[in-house]
């Protein structure tokens, strides 16, 4: 007779198998396009709208961004936030990030439309209550979607897609590789430009060798 099984088979990592940081980062053109996209469908998309362009103006790691609370962009119960401050999740610091106006307002219209308190998450699944947030699985899965949505190849677009986006997008305009490690909270200049595929050396010492007094 078969030996019966007690306990629930482990559930593994999200990420389990997968390239995680080395998928592509959407262009400003392909953002507008999902913007877009999500608009479509009206007061259903608001949240998907909120969780799209709050994570692209941000750059926040996923444990953070899926764990910021009402209160981290709102003061007061009606003013949102331009710069959110709050204690990193995954890094143990406490870390700076802005929004655009733009996300500013479909904040605020997600916030009143869902009845959201203070301490409730900012993103949570349909069935999901205040305290109950949006999971990992769930944002790849919807970045999967908004990626075939307009057109773009699935496989090469992930959750890490909407962290590069606007690094990348900032390194390109300013050549500023130290803002954009700033900006991701990264440990120092070499791994950011591995992490944004930033094909220009990260080399100190010969800097130094080609700029002597």
């Amino acid at each position: 007779m078969a030996k019966k099984r007690t306990g629930m088979r482990k559930r593994g990592s999200w990420n389990k198998g997968r390239e995680v940081g080395q998928r592509n980062p959407f262009s400003p053109s392909e953002v507008k396009r999902i913007r877009k996209l999500i608009s479509k469908r009206g007061d259903a998309g608001l949240r998907d709208l909120a969780l799209f362009s709050t994570a692209i103006d941000t750059m926040l790691r996923t444990p953070d961004l899926l764990g910021l609370t009402v209160k981290d962009v709102r003061k007061h119960n009606r003013v949102m936030r331009d710069t959110v401050q709050l204690a990193s999740a995954s890094r143990g610091q406490s870390i700076q990030c802005t929004l655009s106006k733009a996300t500013m307002r479909v904040l605020e219209k997600w916030i009143d439309q869902s009845a959201k308190r203070p301490r409730d998450y900012l993103f949570t699944g349909q069935k999901g209550g205040g305290l109950t947030k949006f999971s990992a699985r769930q944002l790849s899965r919807l970045v999967k979607v908004w990626a075939e949505g307009v057109g773009l190849d699935a496989s090469s677009y992930g959750i890490e897609s909407l962290r590069r986006t606007r690094a990348v997008y900032i390194l390109k305009r300013t050549g500023n590789l130290e803002a954009a490690r700033i900006l991701l909270g990264l440990a120092d200049l070499r791994s950011t430009a591995r992490y944004l595929r930033d094909p220009r050396p990260v080399d100190a010492l010969a800097i130094s060798r080609t700029h002597e007094i």
